[in-house]
C-alpha cells in the first residue's frame, strides 16, 4: 500500500503530544478551565508524572486562533482538579485505547487534500497528529510501528487505497480515519467493491469520519441528535474527534445504483496544477464506463444532480459550500423540466408503480401516479444533505430506510421555495407539490436529448446516461463498511 507522509519533520511521540498551541486559559482566580466551554472540549487526560499532577484538557479552537493565520488549533490547558462538568470527557486509561484504535498498525489516516476548502492536511498536522500522540498513537516513521498515513495525490488515490485494503485478510480489523467529505466515503465503498478479497466473505473495515468536505451529508445526518434541541452544541470537528476516541462501530447502510449500458462515470474539471501538459486526453474525455456504483447517502436525477455537477469547477470550488447557492441561481434561471419517467417499488409490492410529478398544488395528492416531467428526483439513506438542509426529515441515523423526495415542473421560483423550506427542519415535505415516501427500489428512465440533462449523482460522483438510459436504486443488505458513531 502506497503510504506517504504530509510535509513536516518526523517528531517523537512525546514531542508531538506537546505540539499544541499554548493556552493557559486562566482567570484572576487561577481556574485554568473556566474559560473553556463544554462545546470546545475533545477529551481530558491525566497528566503524566513528568508533566506534573492534575489533568490535561484538550480542546479545539476554530476561527480566530492564537496562531493568527490558521483556521483551527489544538489547545491544552493543565488543571490540578478536573471540574465536575468536565468529568465525562476524562479518558479512562484502563480501557483505552478502544478496540478500533488498539493496534497502531491497523489504523490508517487518509488525508483528502482537495476536499472542501482543502483544510485536511493542516488539520492533520496541527490537530489530529498531536491529539493521537497524546493518547499514545504515532505515525509509522523511520521503521517504527505506528499508524499509516495516505495523502491523496489525484482523484483515484482513495479508491486505489481501498482496493488494496480490500485484499487484506485483516481488513475487518482495520480502522480508517478519513479526513474528507462524502466523496471519500463513496470512494472507499467503490474501491472495496472492485477489490479481490482474500475470502468469499469480505470483511468490513471501520471508518472514522472527520468532516472536512463541503456538504458533509453523512456526518451531519449521523450526528443530528447532537444538533437538535439545544441552543449550543459542539462543532462538527469537535464531534468528529470525540467520536474517534469514544465511538462504537456500527454497520453503514448502503445502496446499489445500477445503470443501463453506455453509462459513463465522468470527472469534474481539473485544477490548473493537476493538468498534465503532455496528456492528450481533455477534461471532457475523462470518462469511464460504469455498470453500477455503491452509495451511502444519495442517488439523484434532476436539479440536485445538475447542481452537484455544475458547481464542481475550479472557479466554484474556492467558495466552499457557498458554491451550491451560486450554481443554483444559474440553474434556476433556466428552470429546466427533466424529461423522465420514475417508477417505484414499495414495501410488500412485487411490481413497480409509475409516479406523476405534480406541477401545482392542485394537480394531485403528494405526487400522485401516472406520468409527467420532473424537476427533482432524489433517493436517500440520510436525513440531511448539509448541516441544516433536512432533505429527508423522517430519516434517523443508520435506520437503513430508502426514502424518495420528488416534485415536478413547478418553475424556478417554486423550486427555490421548496429548497428553502428544506432548511426549516424539512418543512418542504409537507408542501402539496412535493412527494415524499419510503421505497424499496426506484427506477428512473431518462428521455433527454441534451447530455447536459442526462446526469445522475451518486454521493457526489456523476454518471452521464445515454438517451433512453436508466438508473435503478435499491438497498444493499451486505455489510460493506462499519462507521464510528
Amino acid at each position: 500500500m502506497a503510504v506517504q507522509s504530509p510535509a513536516g519533520n518526523a517528531k517523537s511521540s512525546n514531542d508531538e503530544a506537546q505540539h499544541v498551541s499554548p493556552n493557559p486559559l486562566t482567570n484572576q482566580n487561577g481556574n485554568a478551565a473556566s474559560s473553556l466551554t463544554r462545546e470546545q472540549i475533545i477529551c481530558a487526560l491525566q497528566a503524566s508524572e513528568a508533566a506534573g499532577d492534575g489533568y490535561l484538557i484538550y480542546s479545539l479552537s476554530e476561527g480566530s486562533t492564537s496562531d493568527g493565520d490558521k483556521p483551527f488549533s489544538l489547545e491544552v490547558a493543565q488543571q490540578k482538579h478536573l471540574p465536575k462538568d468536565f468529568t465525562e470527557f476524562l479518558v479512562d486509561r484502563v480501557n483505552f485505547p478502544p478496540p478500533h484504535l488498539g493496534l497502531p498498525h491497523n489504523v490508517h489516516v487518509v488525508i483528502s487534500t482537495r476536499s472542501g476548502l482543502r483544510l485536511a492536511p493542516d488539520f492533520y498536522q496541527t490537530v489530529l497528529r498531536p491529539l493521537l500522540a497524546a493518547v499514545g498513537l504515532k505515525p509509522a516513521e523511520s521503521g517504527a510501528e505506528g499508524y499509516q498515513v495516505t495523502v491523496t495525490k489525484n482523484p483515484n488515490t482513495i479508491r486505489d487505497f481501498a482496493r488494496e485494503l480490500g485484499r487484506d485478510r485483516d481488513a475487518g480489523d482495520k480502522t480508517v480515519i478519513l479526513l474528507s467529505g462524502d466523496g471519500g466515503v463513496v470512494d472507499i465503498l467503490n474501491g472495496l467493491d472492485h477489490s479481490t478479497p482474500p475470502s468469499s466473505v469480505p470483511l468490513a473495515p471501520t471508518i472514522a469520519l472527520l468532516p472536512l468536505g463541503t456538504g458533509n451529508a453523512l456526518f451531519h445526518s449521523l450526528h443530528k441528535p447532537h444538533y437538535s434541541g439545544t441552543p449550543s452544541h459542539p462543532s462538527p470537528l469537535v464531534l468528529g474527534l470525540r467520536t474517534l476516541l469514544n465511538g462504537t462501530p456500527a454497520q453503514l447502510p448502503t445502496f446499489r445504483a445500477s445503470f443501463s449500458p453506455g453509462a459513463r462515470l465522468i470527472s469534474a474539471p481539473l485544477e490548473p496544477e493537476q493538468v498534465d501538459a503532455t496528456a492528450t486526453t481533455k477534461d471532457h474525455e475523462r470518462e469511464t464506463p460504469v455498470t453500477h456504483l455503491l452509495g451511502a447517502i444519495v442517488a439523484s436525477y434532476g436539479f440536485h444532480a445538475s447542481l452537484v455537477w455544475e458547481s464542481d469547477t475550479p472557479s466554484y470550488r474556492v467558495h466552499g459550500d457557498k458554491r451550491f447557492g451560486m450554481a443554483a441561481a444559474e440553474l434556476l434561471k433556466v428552470s429546466h423540466a427533466y424529461d423522465a419517467t420514475v417508477d417505484v417499488r414499495r414495501s410488500g409490492e412485487g411490481a413497480f408503480t409509475r409516479l406523476r410529478a405534480a406541477r401545482t398544488a392542485h394537480d394531485n395528492d403528494a405526487g400522485g401516479e401516472g406520468g409527467g416531467r420532473f424537476n427533482y428526483v432524489l433517493t436517500t439513506l440520510v436525513s440531511n444533505l448539509e448541516k441544516t438542509f433536512a432533505i429527508s426529515p423522517a430519516g434517523r441515523p443508520l435506520d437503513g430506510q430508502l426514502r424518495l423526495v420528488h416534485f415536478g415542473d413547478v418553475g424556478g421560483d417554486k423550486t427555490m421555495e421548496i429548497m428553502m423550506a428544506a432548511y426549516r427542519e424539512g418543512e418542504h415535505v409537507g408542501m402539496p407539490e412535493v412527494g415524499y415516501e419510503k421505497v424499496e427500489e426506484v427506477r428512473v428512465t431518462i428521455a433527454e436529448e441534451d447530455a447536459r440533462w442526462r446526469k445522475v449523482c451518486i454521493d457526489g460522483s456523476i454518471v452521464e446516461m445515454g438517451k433512453g438510459g436508466w438508473m435503478r436504486v435499491s438497498r444493499e443488505e451486505r455489510e460493506r463498511l462499519k462507521i464510528l458513531i
